[in-house]
């Protein structure tokens, strides 16, 4: 005989997450990834994307010819130094000329020199920029009371807000010559 098993009805979030394999990284997790990696890979992290230098910055050098006959172009991120961009080019002859076209292009990670990894760790969920950005932001005004810092961005007395407010504005000056 059958268990009659009811299944609770799914959040939004999670019949999206069921869907895609997507889970979101908890904020603890993400402050442990922030405590442990530097400040150039969190600026990567932060910035959504990897600072790859262009074709006119770099040149444009081929390190290798895959299997299928393409160009193998490698760029290391200027900035966290952890991710390769691996491009890959055809060439044709058209004409008089050769054409190079990119067909292809995928990252891969490395491992730094003191064994820092630019991805979090796995089954962790995946860490969005915006929950990077939150963890730093909240670890720099760690310490500091909400009342501080509401003091702090309405001005010393907290009266410079409302002065601005109450300011008539003045007329703009008109030249009549």
């Amino acid at each position: 005989m059958a268990e009659n098993v009811t299944e609770l009805p799914k959040s939004i979030q999670g019949e999206q997450q069921q869907d895609t394999g997507y889970v979101r990284a908890s904020d603890e997790d993400v402050d442990l990834y922030v405590d442990r990696v530097s400040d150039e890979v969190l600026a990567c992290r932060e910035r959504g994307r990897h600072l790859f230098p262009t074709i006119r910055q770099a040149g444009i050098h081929f390190t290798e010819v895959d299997d299928d006959g393409l160009f193998v172009r490698r760029l290391t991120c200027t900035c966290c130094e952890l991710a390769v961009k691996v491009e890959k080019w055809e060439g044709r002859r058209r004409g008089g000329r050769t054409r190079f076209q990119r067909v292809a292009s995928s990252l891969e990670y490395r491992e730094g020199p003191d064994g820092q990894v630019y991805l979090s760790p796995t089954g962790r969920g995946r860490m969005t920029p915006r929950q990077i950005g939150d963890s730093v932001a909240s670890k720099a005004l760690a310490g500091q009371s909400l009342a501080a810092l509401r003091k702090a961005a309405k001005g010393q007395d907290g009266t410079t807000r409302r002065r601005a407010k109450k300011a008539p504005a003045e007329p703009a000056a008109v030249d009549a010559g």
